[in-house]
C-alpha cells in the first residue's frame, strides 16, 4: 500500500502508475477549460482498494489553476462544474443533511463549518413556508458539529443522533484533507461516494462517517489544506538533482524512497510539520464560496 500521507485518490493513482501497477483502478481526465480539470477515479475491486488504500467507489477531483487570483466569474464557473458532479451523486435523494466538519476557530480546518453558513437551507421552509421554496427543491438541512476537543463528543455520535431524529436520505460531509503535492493546496476539491474520516487533513483521524456507521449514503467533499514537511523536502531533492550535476545520483531513488528517508529523519525530532500557504485566509474564503455555491446549484 502507498505510504505517502495523502487523502487524494488521484495522487495515489499517480503513484501506482509510476510503479506500473494500476490493477483494480480506472482513471479519466477531463479538461473543462485552461483553468479547470476534472479527474474521475474509480476503485473497482478489492485489489484496487488494497493498492491505494481507498474504499471501493468513485472519487472525483476538480483542480483549479491560479485560484489565488480567481475572478468572480471564474469562481462561479468552478462552482457550476462542481454542481454538475454533485448533482449526479445526489440525484436519487430528496432530503440531505450537509455536515461541515472541522474547527471554525482554526483557519486551515474551517472550510466545512464556513460552508454551512452560505448554504440555502430548505428543510424548515418546506415545513413552515412552502410557498418560498421551489417545487422540485431538495430538503436541505445543515450542521457544523464542532470537534471532539471542544465538544467532548465524537462527531460520529452527534451525527448518528441527528440522522436518527430527522432521517435524511443522504449526507454530504465537508472536511479538510492532506495532499502530497504543495502546489495542490486549496486548488483541488475531491468528491467521493465512500464517506469520510473527520480530522484526516489535520492528522487527527476520528471514527469514519459512512453508510456503514450512519445507515445512509455519505458523499464526501474534501479540500487539501495541508502538506507534510517530509513531502516538501522529498520533492525538493528532485529539484536539486535536476538542477545540479553533482547531485544527479539522487535521481536513482524513487519518490517514495526519498519520502520514507526524510520522514524517518524528521519524525523523531518532531519536525515533520503540517504546512499550509501563507494566504490561507483568502484561499479558505474562495473554497468556501465554491463549495457552498456548488451545493446550492446542485
Amino acid at each position: 500500500m502507498i505510504e505517502f500521507r495523502t487523502d487524494m485518490a488521484d495522487e495515489r493513482v499517480k503513484i501506482c502508475k509510476e510503479e506500473g501497477n494500476v490493477e483494480g483502478i480506472s482513471a479519466e481526465d477531463i479538461n473543462v477549460n485552461d483553468k479547470i480539470k476534472v479527474t474521475k477515479v474509480k476503485v473497482l475491486n478489492e485489489k484496487g482498494k488494497e493498492k491505494i488504500g481507498k474504499e471501493i467507489g468513485t472519487y472525483i477531483t476538480i483542480e483549479v489553476k491560479n485560484i489565488e487570483i480567481i475572478s468572480k466569474d471564474e469562481l462561479e464557473k468552478v462552482s457550476k462544474v462542481m454542481s454538475q458532479q454533485i448533482k449526479e451523486l445526489i440525484k436519487p435523494y430528496k432530503s440531505i443533511l450537509v455536515v461541515g466538519l472541522g474547527n471554525i476557530d482554526t483557519t486551515v480546518d474551517s472550510i466545512g463549518p464556513k460552508v454551512i453558513k452560505d448554504l440555502e437551507i430548505t428543510r424548515h421552509l418546506k415545513k413552515y413556508a412552502p410557498e418560498f421554496v421551489k417545487e422540485n427543491a431538495k430538503e436541505i438541512s445543515g450542521i457544523a458539529p464542532g470537534v471532539l476537543g471542544t465538544t467532548g463528543i465524537e462527531t460520529g455520535e452527534i451525527l448518528k443522533g441527528i440522522v436518527e431524529k430527522i432521517k435524511p436520505e443522504a449526507i454530504i460531509a465537508i472536511d479538510a484533507l492532506i495532499s502530497r503535492d504543495v502546489s495542490r493546496l486549496f486548488k483541488t476539491i475531491q468528491i467521493s461516494n465512500t464517506g469520510i474520516t473527520p480530522g484526516a487533513g489535520v492528522g487527527n483521524k476520528r471514527k469514519e462517517i459512512s453508510i456503514n456507521t450512519m445507515g445512509v449514503p455519505v458523499i464526501a467533499i474534501g479540500v487539501p489544506t495541508l502538506v507534510e514537511a517530509a513531502t516538501i523536502v522529498a520533492d525538493s531533492i528532485d529539484l536539486i538533482a535536476n538542477q545540479f550535476d553533482e547531485f544527479k545520483e539522487l535521481k536513482s531513488a524513487t519518490k517514495e524512497e526519498k519520502y520514507r528517508l526524510i520522514k524517518a529523519v524528521l519524525e523523531p525530532s518532531k519536525f515533520n510539520l503540517a504546512v499550509t500557504p501563507k494566504e490561507v485566509d483568502d484561499l479558505v474564503e474562495n473554497m468556501k464560496l465554491i463549495i457552498a455555491h456548488g451545493i446550492n446549484y446542485a
